[in-house]
């Protein structure tokens, strides 16, 4: 774990902090946010995605960031830890894949990850992709398992509570659920929760690039 450790240690200290965010979020326009962001860390995040891009665009791009992300943590983990660090690549895939499951069509630009079959006899909701997950853990369990299913249980309560979040209050809830992975991340050195702490971490800065980048798009599209 100490490779890993020292990657995922260096990495995490090259994401955006708060005062980044702030900074780049003074850029209503599309084209000047993207300037804004590839002079600052964001700039890795912002691949595929070029001044003209539409919603779908930035859709396609930002899934190919995460999955291609994952698929470096998994790397830099011992090889036992690699089956279940590459599964949660398709955590992405859930809301989606049960889309799919009630018969509708996928938006545009959404393509499924194909281990998610695994799950195709279930409801394909969060607690059973976590019951897969901890199947792929490695049979030595020489690890703290109990962080490892309280971070996953965490996850699911506040991905529940979020549901039911007045949209005024989510952007905080994300905020708050940030500053504790953060924080669980600093505790976790050398242990394999410290690789999933950081894919979340890297999971809400995705999800709030993805919405301030959306949100500039579809304004532009608005406009005469």
């Amino acid at each position: 774990m100490e490779y890993a450790q020292a990657r995922l240690q260096a990495r995490y200290g090259a994401h955006p902090d708060e005062a980044q965010w702030r900074q780049l979020g003074v850029h209503r326009d599309l084209v000047a946010y993207l300037a804004a962001a590839r002079a600052m860390p964001f700039a890795d995040w912002l691949a595929g995605i070029d001044e003209s891009a539409g919603p779908h665009e930035i859709e396609r791009a930002l899934r190919r960031i995460w999955r291609k992300s994952v698929a470096e943590v998994a790397r830099w983990l011992p090889a036992e830890w690699g089956p279940a660090a590459r599964w949660v690549e398709t955590l992405i895939d859930l809301p989606a894949f049960a889309h799919r499951q009630r018969g509708d069509t996928l938006p545009k630009g959404v393509e499924l990850d194909p281990r998610l079959g695994a799950l195709a006899d279930s409801k394909a909701n969060l607690e059973q992709w976590q019951a897969h997950w901890i199947r792929l853990w490695p049979e030595d369990r020489d690890f703290d398992h109990v962080a490892l299913k309280q971070l996953g249980e965490r996850l699911r309560r506040h991905l529940a509570d979020f549901a039911r979040t007045e949209a005024a209050a989510a952007r905080e809830s994300r905020r708050a659920l940030r500053i504790r992975t953060a924080y669980a991340f600093r505790r976790a050195a050398l242990q394999p929760l410290a690789a999933f702490l950081f894919l979340l971490l890297l999971a809400l800065d995705l999800e709030r690039l993805r919405a301030e980048l959306m949100l500039r798009a579809l304004r532009r599209r608005r406009l005469p």
